[in-house]
Order: structure tokens, then C-alpha cells, then sequence
């Protein structure tokens, strides 16, 4: 787990270079009024355009500058430096509905909690699911618990390592050919109104609700005291570390609550 560690903070070094670059790029062709100025202009050579295509290619100049990248899968990178390319895509071009997505931002230490890979089960992939275990060769062979198991006649796509508060999860995708059916509109029988409010839960249109089951007030004096405890430690110690992770179980404890509440409910609606 060293190894992805240290590959994951590379990546978030990476990802705050490339967006300086973006940033530096944008700032030196932006001009700050809406025209040129009658009397006078300054010349200056115009900056090469910065985006994925230009980035990617300078991946194996980094590889020279900083031969620690070496070790790092190549496609693990382009996934990295896609992944900055949406987020920057989404800041400057507005959706269908004119809205647009925040400035991205630089990563501090630990902030970056992710690596893909783009192929999983492929001749020429670095990645495998060989039943409970994943093989990665630069990395090692790592036991899964798997949550379902995957479906016959599915095609393994991509692999995602996410680092989180109790541990390391792998989120897999998959493909299937097969489309199945619509159930025409003609056939369904029965239908009803939903509407979500902050009073209840939701409430249908047949007057039934379902109650906000609270779970962030319930241990919100439990989280307040942890985090005083925290404050009264010395940031960067190794006991500031380990209440840190605490707290972001606590988080993590209510986030699965909420979602599997989430499921549950919607579960019972579909079914009746």
C-alpha cells in the first residue's frame, strides 16, 4: 500500500502542475477589457495552447525530469490529466441549461484519493480480477471482498482504487450488449406522485410520508466532542492523524446510512 500511496500523491503533484499550466495559459491570452486600445497595444509572442493533448505529450519529458514517474502506469496518468481536462471543460463551457461547474482546484496533501485504469481483463491491460484477488503487477496481488458477483456474459471495463476512511475499495465497471425490453406505457396500471420536502422525507400523492430519519443530528454532539478533541492536538502528529480518521468515519457511517436509507425507500415505492 506504499506504493499506491506514493503513486497517488505523484498523480496530485501532477494534477496541480498541469492546472498551473492551464491557469498561466489562460491568464497571459485573456484580455481584461472587451477590445484593444486605439492608441497602443503591447506585442507579445502568444503562449502555445495548453490542453489534455498537449499535456499528454509531455508526459514522457516528465518521465526524464522526474524519473520517480517511471514507475507510474502511462495510462494511469492520461486517466489523471482526463479526469483535470472534464473538470476545466466543465468551468469554462456551460451545459444545455447554462450552467457551468466551479474552478478546479489545487490539491493540498492526501486530497487526491483515486487512480483508474482504463482496461481491466485485456490482453494488453495492467489491471486483473482473477476471482477474489486483484493483480496488478507493479503493485502486487490484493484480496477483494466482492460486494455481488458480476454477471455472466459482462465485460470488464475500467478499475477505479479509491482510498477511503476504513480502507481501500475498487469500483468496477462493466458492459453488457443485451437491451432489454421497455414495458409499454399502456401496460402499467398504477402510478403516483412524489414530492420531496424538508419537513418530511417525501410525501406521495396517495398522503402517505415518509419521516427524515435525522441521522447527522443524532451524533452531531457525538462528532462536535471529537472534533474539540482534535483541536486540543498537535496538527501533524501522528494522534492528530488517527482522530482525524475517526471523524471521517464518523462522516462515512452516516453517508452509508443516508444512502442505504435512500435505496430502501425507494425500493418500497417501486414495489408496491
Amino acid at each position: 500500500m506504499s506504493i499506491l500511496e506514493n503513486w497517488m500523491e505523484l498523480l496530485r503533484r501532477h494534477w496541480n502542475f498541469a492546472l498551473g499550466q492551464r491557469l498561466d495559459w489562460l491568464n497571459s491570452t485573456r484580455c481584461q477589457i472587451n477590445c484593444c486600445s486605439i492608441i497602443s497595444e503591447p506585442i507579445g509572442e502568444i503562449p502555445e495552447k495548453v490542453d489534455y493533448y498537449t499535456q499528454q505529450a509531455a508526459l514522457k519529458e516528465t518521465k526524464v525530469l522526474f524519473p520517480e514517474y517511471k514507475a507510474i502506469y502511462t495510462e494511469v496518468q492520461q486517466l489523471n490529466l482526463q479526469r483535470l481536462d472534464k473538470a476545466w471543460k466543465r468551468w469554462l463551457i456551460p451545459d444545455k441549461s447554462g450552467k457551468r461547474g466551479g474552478r478546479p482546484k489545487f490539491k493540498k496533501k492526501g486530497e487526491l484519493r483515486s487512480i483508474s485504469f482504463s482496461r481491466v481483463n485485456h490482453p494488453k491491460a495492467v489491471c486483473f480480477l482473477e476471482g477474489n484477488t486483484l493483480r496488478i503487477p507493479k503493485l502486487g496481488v490484493f484480496p477483494v471482498v466482492l460486494h455481488r458477483d458480476i454477471p455472466e456474459g459482462f465485460t470488464l471495463k475500467t478499475a477505479t482504487i479509491v482510498r477511503k476512511a476504513d480502507g481501500y475499495y475498487v469500483c468496477i465497471t462493466a458492459s453488457d450488449e443485451t437491451i432489454p425490453d421497455l414495458k409499454p406505457i399502456d401496460t402499467v396500471k398504477t402510478a403516483v406522485g412524489i414530492d420531496v420536502g424538508l419537513k418530511e422525507f417525501l410525501t406521495t400523492s396517495d398522503n402517505e410520508t415518509v419521516a427524515t430519519p435525522q441521522f447527522y443530528r443524532k451524533v452531531q454532539s457525538h462528532l462536535a466532542r471529537q472534533q474539540r478533541f482534535i483541536s486540543r492536538q498537535e496538527k501533524g502528529s501522528n494522534s492528530y492523524k488517527r482522530q482525524q480518521n475517526n471523524i471521517a468515519r464518523i462522516h462515512q457511517r452516516i453517508q452509508r446510512q443516508r444512502k442505504d436509507f435512500h435505496y430502501k425507500t425507494a425500493h418500497q415505492l417501486v414495489r408496491k
